[in-house]
């Protein structure tokens, strides 16, 4: 499935009584009718609706009057339309099928592959984790071109040449690509312990029962201790970052709060249960509490590593556990996504606006009600997994972030040095992290 068709098409539409009742216009559809309806929903529902322009030109385009009511401190709200795939947010890794970072190798500027999705044509060719490149389309990448060129690339959807360092041209045509967001899950013996691995790259509910039998599996071979690999995560739906949390906690119930929602004068609070949170999958039939037994682990602590765009419900998985177990957290600052939006459609029939927006509406606290973390939250141990060249495999122990969880599991539990994050002049997993939004159903 396409990940931005699930992400961006999967519509919660507003109930009658959370919209604002304006009359129905007749006739041609016009401009000021299209930022007028735009307007009365961010009234309703923006986070920020108290701090609206009193003044807004109804004149602009929809992007541009958008763009005049948002607030200065609103870095996610957007809005796209449903029928024109060109207006969604674009993807490298679900494009050409891997993610890349351009960094200062040892033989000057150079792209690093970091993920690659098994089985596409980028791995078919030779793409894999730790493969360098110095040219896109010919021209050698720079600091000073590097995200251009890349940008560049993502929005021309079509085929691209990547000259690897061994000289060989590896050509990619663009496409519409999914993923098993499990990628990884292993169980090893360390210091007597099972200790169990997952990496996972989006909270996506077509898995879950996927997700379900991989914590079987984990609970069946006796783990006791286990490392959840977000370090490339943008986040994704609510249900699957409850479903985790409950597989990880051994204390959580179908009754205990997962996230509060605060909102504006007219939203309020919300608290949101376990139950809650899975009974509204983004896709997919809901997996009840009870369908979570046979795989919950008894755990007394987790190792979550994180990275610079580790968002979203990433983030708030991460601050949802803090409540009800511990979480070492070993990698880089989070992304700093703290905030949850509704999807906003028009639904009259026939209808009128073809906009759909997606503004600001709910800070998302834990159960404690703590969040705030919209500069990212820190973990307790930091670590850069770029740091070690070439990139090991994704779930190999001397990785840096794994071998910091390992020497704490094998009870070297001493600060480790911080490591310099190596400077990035691109990140190709940017635009996933900035456009993915937790979505709340009304």
């Amino acid at each position: 499935m396409k990940r931005y068709l699930f992400v961006f098409l999967l519509l919660a539409a507003c109930s009658k009584k959370d919209q604002p009742v304006t009359p129905v216009p007749t006739g041609p559809v016009t401009q000021k009718e299209i930022n007028n309806w735009m307007l009365d929903s961010m009234k309703y529902f923006y986070l920020w609706n108290d701090q609206l322009p009193g003044n807004a030109d109804t004149t602009l385009t929809a992007t541009a009057f958008f763009a005049q009511l948002k607030n200065k401190d609103d870095r996610f709200s957007f809005l796209y339309k449903p029928a024109d795939e060109t207006t969604y947010p674009k993807y490298m890794l679900f494009i050409y099928g891997f993610d890349f970072s351009v960094i200062d190798g040892p033989d000057g500027v150079t792209g690093v592959v970091k993920l690659v999705i098994p089985g596409s044509v980028a791995a078919l060719k030779g793409m894999q984790r730790g493969s360098y490149f110095t040219q896109i389309n010919g021209t050698t990448l720079t600091a000073d071109n590097a995200a251009n060129l890349s940008n560049t690339l993502l929005q021309s959807g079509t085929s691209a040449s990547f000259t690897m360092a061994d000289g060989k041209t590896i050509t990619l045509s663009a496409e519409s690509l999914g993923e098993n967001p499990i990628y990884q899950q292993t169980t090893s013996i360390i210091k007597g312990k099972v200790v169990a691995y997952l990496f996972y790259n989006y909270f996506n509910d077509i898995y879950n029962r996927a997700l379900i039998q991989t914590f079987q599996q984990f609970k069946a071979a006796g783990a006791t201790e286990l490392i959840l690999d977000l370090r490339y995560n943008p986040g994704g739906s609510v249900a699957a970052a409850a479903l985790i949390n409950a597989m990880i906690a051994p204390d959580i119930n179908e009754q205990n709060i997962f996230a509060k929602y605060s909102g504006n004068n007219h939203l309020g609070q919300r608290d949101i249960s376990y139950k809650s949170a899975l009974s509204v999958p983004e896709s997919g039939a809901p997996v009840s509490f009870s369908d979570l037994s046979t795989g919950r682990l008894s755990l007394n602590r987790v190792f979550i590593l994180s990275g610079a765009k580790t968002a979203s419900a990433a983030e708030l998985t991460i601050n949802s556990l803090k409540p009800y177990t511990t979480v070492i957290q070993i990698g880089e600052k989070t992304y700093g996504k703290d905030k949850g939006a509704v999807i906003i459609q028009d639904t009259r029939s026939p209808q009128r606006i073809p906009w759909a927006l997606l503004p600001i509406t709910y800070n998302l606290l834990n159960s404690k009600a703590q969040g705030g973390y919209s500069q990212g939250i820190t973990p307790d141990y930091i670590a850069d997994d770029m740091a070690t060249q070439p990139l090991l495999p994704i779930g190999d122990q001397n990785d840096p972030l794994i071998a910091k969880a390992i020497a704490i599991i094998n009870g070297n539990n001493r600060q480790a040095n911080v490591t310099t994050v190596k400077k990035r002049y691109y990140d190709a997993e940017e635009a996933a992290a900035e456009m993915n939004l937790v979505k709340i159903k009304r």
